[in-house]
């Protein structure tokens, strides 16, 4: 089954899954910062494993409401406790808000298909999302803790995390939701049909051996 997709009723979908997903994300919101919070804060204690007082699962990070009143993904360095930092948690999850709706928009062969590759495009999502707080995280370790920062970590790294940041920050919430829409639907968007699966080539009936009806039927005979 050729599954083509129409400019002006997928346009009409997303419209329309777009405002129910905003709706709804409102009060799944809070519960998805605290279990974004706890990933990224795991993931970064396993990266900061080490022998060294100094290195060794030095992040805290908590949520709690911005100075403007919303709620934020805060992080500091446990050796520097003066020096929190926050993310806003709606900059973070902007991308789920138009992922969503692209995913459930564009057709599918059936109900099953279509919530696997939105549980697929949410996993992928989720992951992208911890990694760009991690990086944004040991960026500003590397860049912006004074001496420490040059005692830890060498020029290369800094650049590397400073450079990560900037990218991960600019294509976070405007791309990346169609980075994963697309690929994960890269063939029905070109119009490609799936490979056809070819029935197996019946195996034509053998041929009965006459021989032997011929001597039943002179048996027969002689008899």
């Amino acid at each position: 089954m050729r599954l083509g997709v129409k400019p002006t009723v997928f346009l009409a979908r997303l419209v329309a899954f777009l405002f129910l997903t905003y709706v709804c994300w409102k009060p799944v919101a809070p519960a998805y910062t605290h279990l974004l919070t706890f990933l990224t804060r795991n993931f970064l204690h396993l990266t900061e494993i080490s022998r060294d007082p100094q290195l060794n699962q030095v992040t805290e990070m908590e949520v709690r409401q911005t100075t403007e009143g919303r709620p934020g993904i805060m992080y500091r360095h446990r050796l520097f406790p003066e020096n929190i930092q926050g993310i806003p948690a709606e900059w973070v999850q902007a991308n789920m808000v138009l992922l969503i709706p692209l995913m459930l928009a564009i057709p599918a062969a059936s109900y099953r298909q279509r919530w696997i590759r939105l549980g697929v495009a949410l996993s992928v999502a989720v992951i992208v999302q911890v990694l760009d707080i991690s990086v944004t995280v040991k960026s500003f370790y590397a860049n912006e803790l004074g001496r420490y920062s040059y005692d830890y970590y060498s020029p290369w790294l800094r650049r590397l995390y400073q450079f990560g940041d900037s990218f991960v920050q600019g294509m976070d919430t405007q791309l990346f939701p169609f980075a994963i829409w697309a690929g994960i639907h890269f063939n029905q968007l070109l119009g490609r049909r799936p490979a056809a699966v070819t029935p197996a080539q019946q195996t034509p009936p053998v041929a009965a051996d006459k021989s032997a009806d011929r001597k039943r039927k002179a048996a027969t005979k002689t008899g």
